[in-house]
């Protein structure tokens, strides 16, 4: 596909979009690489056939004026993310509305500007970037879960209603990836040092959660690379990204909801 335009969001450096954008960009697409302020591109503001673009995906009029930068969107890579982490219990209605703007919302404006286009040219590729969390919830990630539960359902739905357009739709799922994601998460409750009865599961969880990926963390670049592989010859709808993802997948197609429980506090050591 080399000759066509993507539009890629969240392409801060170190992250995986940042990657993608770079690696398209060498296979000659023209890239727009969107973050929300400029400074946060690094070397893309330099890489020959990236456009860099200060987007927010949580603003309507933001949206709008990225894409009528852009123009004609051959493939579109909603990236862009973020979690809120904590209890259930500890969140309100507003963090879920916070959690969602980004993660749902901020994917379905964009959908919505490219996909007119998309269906009257009779092709287009949409890419939503997931998660494992999007097929497997696990202690103090529900709103995240929850969003990319929710994304999974957008794509899949987009998948059946398009495809006769000639739009191929994929979905994207990482397992641990070496980013600054985790340190970007907002911490609400116990996750946040606050004393409450979630204290000791927060304490346990940060404890073992490495151990989801005894192998090590991939790197952007491996999911990104997924990523360029799906929109360059994409022939199904989803695809986990990481070997960790892999491998939970896996389990959880083997075995109902109580096996896979006690599986993975077994694995993980957890005596919540």
């Amino acid at each position: 596909m080399a000759g066509k335009t993507a539009l890629i969001t969240g392409c801060s450096a170190g992250g995986i979009g940042h990657e993608l954008a770079k690696m398209l960009a060498a296979k000659g697409y023209t890239v727009f690489a969107t973050v929300r302020t400029a400074a946060k591109a690094g070397d893309l503001t330099s890489t020959e056939n990236v456009n860099v673009l200060e987007m927010d995906v949580r603003d309507e009029a933001s949206v709008k004026s990225g894409l009528a930068q852009a123009g004609e969107i051959d493939v579109l890579v909603n990236n862009a993310g973020f979690e809120v982490w904590g209890a259930l219990e500890e969140m309100t209605v507003d963090d879920i509305k916070d959690q969602f703007e980004t993660n749902v919302y901020g994917p379905f404006r964009l959908i919505l500007g490219v996909l007119p286009a998309m269906r009257s040219r009779g092709s287009g590729v949409v890419i939503n970037v997931s998660s494992v969390a999007g097929r497997v919830g696990a202690p103090l990630n529900g709103l995240y879960a929850a969003s990319k539960y929710a994304l999974e359902a957008l794509s899949e739905t987009l998948h059946y209603e398009c495809q006769r357009f000639g739009i191929r739709v994929h979905v994207i799922e990482p397992g641990f990836v070496a980013t600054s994601f985790g340190s970007n998460r907002r911490l609400v409750g116990a996750a946040a040092g606050k004393e409450s009865p979630y204290s000791e599961l927060v304490s346990q969880w940060e404890a073992v959660s490495e151990r989801v990926a005894p192998g090590g963390r991939s790197t952007p670049a491996d999911v990104a690379g997924v990523i360029a592989g799906a929109i360059e010859s994409g022939d199904k709808l989803r695809y986990p990204a990481t070997p960790d993802a892999t491998v939970i997948f896996a389990a959880r197609k083997a075995m109902d909801d109580e096996q896979f429980e006690a599986a993975m506090r077994q694995q993980l050591g957890l005596t919540w």
